[in-house]
């Protein structure tokens, strides 16, 4: 079992922390928050129906594993494992609950970047334009379906793929108990780009002179 203070904090968010993976350099894991959830494994800040539907405070994970597999599946026949998501790899058990192994991405300075800290620190140049631009496209292509996603959970990255990219690794998976977006293609692309839009105008918030 990992001892989770053991480990080296990368990030916080409001429901999960992420560590640096004691065995992969490459790699890091995802620990929900105990004080989010109940003696049982089920949502503390939720209904009582709600919070114990399916997989409790590990739902989070069940939706991000489900959408890296459809992604695989439909890429079969070229056995393709990247996607404009991180990879999953797999589960790890804490000392703090069970641990979601994914693909670390990290920026050109070996250090996690997300876009809107790219945007404050003045770092959002013309090829981390084309490659913002790129994200979204190829998001619509591989029927990525987004949860809640915001610039906090976009990545940046030039090692992955030898080129510059943004990889989402939080708000991935659908949430809602019809899934409409998952069904179509059409559907989920007009999402995409309405958080696209909406995204690009926080962008233009912290800075007004970047373009897209």
């Amino acid at each position: 079992m990992i001892k989770i203070d053991d480990l080296e904090l990368l990030g916080k968010g409001g429901h999960k922390h992420v560590y640096q993976h004691p065995s992969y350099a490459n790699r890091v894991i995802k620990v929900m928050i105990r004080k989010r959830a109940t003696e049982s494994g089920a949502r503390a800040d939720q209904s009582a129906l709600r919070a114990n539907q399916q997989q409790g405070i590990y739902r989070q994970y069940r939706r991000e594993l489900i959408q890296y597999l459809q992604l695989c599946k439909n890429d079969y026949k070229d056995c393709n494992f990247m996607f404009p998501v991180e990879a999953v790899h797999g589960f790890e058990p804490t000392d703090q609950g069970l641990g979601l192994t994914t693909e670390k991405i990290i920026s050109p300075t070996g250090k996690p970047l997300t876009v809107d800290r790219m945007v404050r620190d003045g770092l959002f140049d013309e090829k981390a334009r084309v490659a913002f631009n790129r994200f979204f496209d190829d998001c619509c292509d591989y029927h990525v379906v987004f949860g809640e996603v915001n610039t906090g959970g976009i990545m940046y990255t030039e090692s992955r793929q030898d080129r510059p990219e943004f990889v989402l690794v939080d708000g991935i998976g659908e949430k809602v108990i019809i899934p409409f977006r998952s069904m179509s293609k059409t559907i989920n692309s007009r999402n995409i780009r309405k958080v696209e839009d909406k995204l690009k105008r926080q962008l233009k918030k912290l800075d007004d002179s970047i373009s897209f």
